[in-house]
């Protein structure tokens, strides 16, 4: 059950650069394809053409509308999902962290872009847009990069956990 939230962010690709880049390649793929099948002998392969291509593109459209990241912070612990990637949520608390920190990064030079990500030596990314990130290294060694579009408000979540982990740990 989480506490109070200090933080809470969700991110969808929805209305990003990459949602219009692929609105665009859906209708200059299937706009010639209907003019070049409006002038085809063989009707029957030129369907089949466009509708693989529409089935394919719409595949790729609900997935952009499903993934989202969200993020949440209460006292104890980070809270984080991906769907359809990371569906169900999972949370972080202090055993499971070893090091973390707010930082900018490179999303295409480290990660290859946006999404959910894994590169060797760099671990896993899931992000939507930008270059702030969570970065996390898990107790058992593993990188892990959230992005985020409010780094300093995430940067003051991540004070006031680590607050509430050293005030836990002095009490406990």
């Amino acid at each position: 059950m989480k506490g109070k939230l200090i933080f809470e962010e969700e991110q969808k690709f929805v209305g990003t650069w990459t949602w219009y880049l692929l609105l665009s390649i859906t209708a200059f793929s299937v706009v010639p394809g209907v003019y070049i099948l409006s002038t085809m002998n063989e009707k029957e392969t030129g369907l089949i053409s466009i509708g693989i291509v529409l089935l394919v593109m719409t595949g790729v459209i609900v997935l952009h509308v499903a993934m989202r990241l969200k993020v949440t912070i209460d006292r104890s612990a980070i809270y984080y999902r991906f769907p359809p990637f990371v569906r169900t949520e999972r949370k972080l608390d202090k055993s499971d962290i070893q090091a973390i920190n707010v930082r900018k990064y490179q999303p295409i030079w480290e990660f290859g872009g946006h999404g959910y990500r894994f590169r060797f030596g760099s671990g896993r990314a899931m992000s939507v847009a930008g270059k702030h990130g969570l970065q996390l290294i898990l107790s058992n060694g593993k990188r892990l990069l959230i992005g985020t579009q409010k780094p300093e408000e995430l940067e003051r979540a991540i004070s006031q956990l680590k607050e509430n982990w050293s005030t836990v740990e002095d009490n406990g």
